[in-house]
């Protein structure tokens, strides 16, 4: 039955139909449940967007339009050649992701425009609007007077109504991604990675501002338009040369996205970004494309017991890899990665132009015998290609490197680009990266090889069309508890995470770690959490390739272990059921390979207690819970490994109490019986 909303939006819809047969200045589109509004203006000075949500102004009259070296702004002196609506209700099926089908409905309002004196070129506008927030693009098409350009600037601007609070990382600094949020007025961003998270108390309202689909063009920061001021217009990362896009038409740039919802917490269940990308391009991938849990020669290297440079404290050695093959054999362990374990490790690799070979191993490392031996055992290895960097000294050898993976029975590779520029001047989220991974993407499919993204281009939802392309890391992640001269990071990182950086996409956080003593070589890192908590993040934070990252014999005898043997990483369906950033949050994710649900449960450096309702569970159906929580004496500063595993009966009308203490977590496996 339609609701309310849903009625009074198709009254509007069908009415505005017949009004815009002849276009007029001002166009306007609902969202399918009639709470976004979006609002068009073809002004003499240019043309503008507004939003509104619950009928209250989210985003003021905000600019639209390029500016293109050597020629005027395209952005004014606008005739509206035609309007055309369309309403959109389907659904679809991800080939892997956090639900087994998407909805997909929106309504869109395509604008032609063109100029109506000077060079008189062309360009047009998409809107759609979903219940869950706005996606809009520009669309350049051939024409005489625009063949190849180059863009300058990206004209686009968010002008919000509001001072919201805001939870950002600051662009343009070396680590790029790589950082801890920070919590301020909106008003206090200078400029910003997106996505930006936006929360605001008065009006019950939360908004996350990124983009979806950027394929060949350049990613997009956020850069306030002035000190103390509340719009922030879009910021291309520019090449070496500080052109922002170097451009042929036709052109479809990515989509801009406003994802709005009640509260933050709700953000977390929206299908925006994936549903504004193309439909799976690679056709059938099931024979190489499968979700699933690695670990591998990783962790010791962080903490310090290990190295990746071959020698004495060399970590990709035969045995050690045997050594992790065993363990994974024995538990739902899908791959084994190895780092190190190619030519060019040598010393300080990160601060030295690249000498890696991609295609001959380390003394030490016998891959024939590795990938025999772990196929043996029923898995793989896991391939690693770092780059330091070096992209020119890569695509020399990507082909090959590829070949050689598959040669070796290898489906799946981790991707590194440590360093603070690309061969030497460029950025990792501009132009360049962005056309250097497209065709790492290609090539990993055509030789049937998965993609483990780390330190590359950000994460638009591409997934959808490629699906090889499993997980990225940008973000800073549990490594820099193993070794970053800053101790690490915050015991509320994770539970800030999931609301930001985890809005683009799957994250590899790279959780599991068991052992919270490792002061031999680290004396002042540590992961700031509790057990229960490192088992809770296989849930609040979701990718399909999920690590266990800690060493196999901190493992050994745990019986914690048991929920990472247990947790799949492939789901029917997600539910965000409460959560504050930076505060906590309860996440349920059912299994697409069984009647399974699972919780997480995380909080920050404050203990808790949650109640949390079961109503996703099926009707008139029992469950078995498997407990894993924190003990009564447990706290991520001097007892972090105290759980308790216990286990009850419950169904859809229990109401569980969670006891969080600080650093904490709760996990939890629901069992149909």
């Amino acid at each position: 039955m339609f609701s309310r909303h849903k009625l009074l939006a198709f009254f509007l819809l069908s009415t505005t139909f017949d009004a815009f047969a002849e276009p007029v200045d001002q166009q306007q589109l609902l969202s399918p449940d009639g709470r976004i509004r979006v609002i068009v203006n073809n002004q003499p000075a240019g043309l503008e967007y507004s939003i509104n949500f619950n009928d209250k102004a989210i985003i003021k009259p905000s600019r639209l339009g390029f500016a293109i070296k050597g020629q005027p702004d395209l952005a004014g002196d606008l005739e509206l050649v035609k309007a055309d609506k369309e309403t959109v209700r389907k659904q679809w099926q991800p080939v892997w992701g956090e639900r087994a089908t998407v909805s997909d409905e929106h309504n869109e309002l395509h604008l032609y425009l063109a100029e109506k004196t000077g060079l008189k070129r062309k360009f047009e506008v998409v809107f759609r609007a979903f219940d869950d927030g706005v996606g809009f693009r520009y669309v350049i098409p051939e024409q005489e007077q625009l063949d190849t350009f180059s863009i300058e600037d990206e004209l686009t601007e968010f002008a919000f109504a509001r001072n919201y609070h805001a939870w950002w990382i600051p662009a343009y600094r070396d680590q790029d991604y790589e950082y801890q949020y920070l919590n301020s007025a909106l008003s206090s961003i200078d400029v910003a990675h997106t996505p930006l998270t936006l929360t605001g108390v008065e009006d019950n309202v939360a908004i996350a501002v990124h983009e979806a689909a950027l394929i060949d063009y350049a990613g997009m920061t956020l850069r306030n338009t002035a000190e103390n001021h509340i719009t922030l217009k879009a910021d291309l990362v520019p090449w070496a040369d500080g052109t922002r896009v170097y451009a042929q038409t036709p052109l479809e740039t990515p989509w801009r996205t406003i994802q709005i919802a009640d509260s933050a917490a709700d953000l977390l269940n929206s299908d925006l970004v994936l549903n504004l990308n193309e439909p799976n391009k690679l056709g059938d991938v099931s024979s190489y494309v499968k979700p699933g849990k690695y670990m591998g020669v990783w962790w010791e290297m962080h903490i310090g017991n290990k190295s990746w440079s071959p020698g004495e404290d060399q970590g990709a050695t035969t045995e050690r890899v045997r050594q992790y093959i065993d363990f994974a054999a024995k538990h739902d362990i899908d791959g084994v990665l190895v780092e190190g374990w190619n030519k060019g490790w040598e010393g300080e690799w990160w601060s030295r132009k690249p000498t890696f070979v991609f295609d001959e191993p380390v003394v030490g490392f016998d891959i024939d015998a590795a990938t025999e031996y772990a196929q043996s055992k029923g898995l793989r290895l896991i391939g690693h290609h770092e780059t330091a960097a070096g992209v020119a000294h890569y695509e020399e050898q990507m082909e090959r490197a590829f070949a050689y993976y598959k040669k070796q029975g290898i489906q799946s590779v981790k991707m590194g680009y440590v360093g603070p520029r690309l061969d030497g001047k460029e950025s990792h989220q501009g132009q360049f990266m962005v056309r250097h991974f497209q065709k790492v993407v290609e090539t990993a499919a055509k030789y049937d090889i998965m993609v483990n993204a780390h330190e590359t281009v950000k994460d638009t939802g591409l997934r959808r069309t490629y699906p090889n392309l499993m997980t990225r890391e940008g973000v800073r992640g549990m490594e820099y508890n193993g070794g970053s001269p800053d101790t690490g990071n915050l015991p509320n990182h994770t539970v800030i995470i999931p609301f930001t950086r985890g809005l683009s996409g799957p994250t590899d956080f790279t959780p599991g770690i068991f052992n919270f003593d490792y002061k031999k070589h680290r004396p002042n890192n540590r992961v700031p959490s509790t057990l229960a908590n490192q088992l809770a993040l296989y849930v609040t934070i979701y990718s399909p390739l999920q690590m266990a990252a800690d060493l196999p014999e901190n493992y050994e005898s745990k019986p914690a272990f048991k929920f990472i043997d247990d947790v799949p990483t492939d789901w029917s369906d997600s539910k965000t059921l409460a959560g504050e950033i930076g505060q906590y949050l309860i996440m349920a994710r059912q299994d697409k390979h069984s009647s399974d649900w699972y919780l997480g449960a995380i909080t920050n450096e404050e203990a808790r207690m949650l109640p949390v309702d079961l109503s996703f569970l099926e009707p008139a159906a029992q469950y078995r819970a498997e407990i894993y929580r924190d003990a009564a004496n447990a706290d991520w500063r001097d007892n972090p490994e105290a759980i308790e595993i216990v286990s009850q009966t419950v169904s859809r009308d229990t109401v569980l109490s969670l006891d969080l203490k600080p650093g904490g977590g709760t996990a939890i496996r629901f069992i149909k019986l």
